[in-house]
């Protein structure tokens, strides 16, 4: 399982399923947690001058698979300074 720093409980416990799409032993993986303990899915990428892609996150908040709540909007403006990228 992946640990979310200060989170009630581990991402990828809810289901089989995330802790698998977070595992990444034979991919880079799409859902990961970041270093600030908030939960990102990558929606895109982005050109960079003179550089390889990079990719655009977004904080997930519900299990993609089994639909459980994984984090809340307050928690993620807590732990990232109030920069969240979603919409209020």
């Amino acid at each position: 399982m992946v640990d979310a720093p200060g989170a009630s409980q581990s991402f990828g416990s809810c289901c089989a399923e995330l802790k698998d799409a977070m595992s990444g032993e034979e991919f880079e993986p799409l859902i990961t947690a970041g270093e600030d303990g908030v939960l990102y899915m990558s929606v895109g990428l982005i050109d960079l001058e003179d550089e390889e892609p990079g990719m655009v996150d977004h904080p997930l908040f519900f299990c993609p698979f089994c639909g459980t709540k994984l984090q809340t909007v307050e928690e993620v403006r807590a732990k990232t300074g109030g920069e969240n990228g979603a919409d209020d």
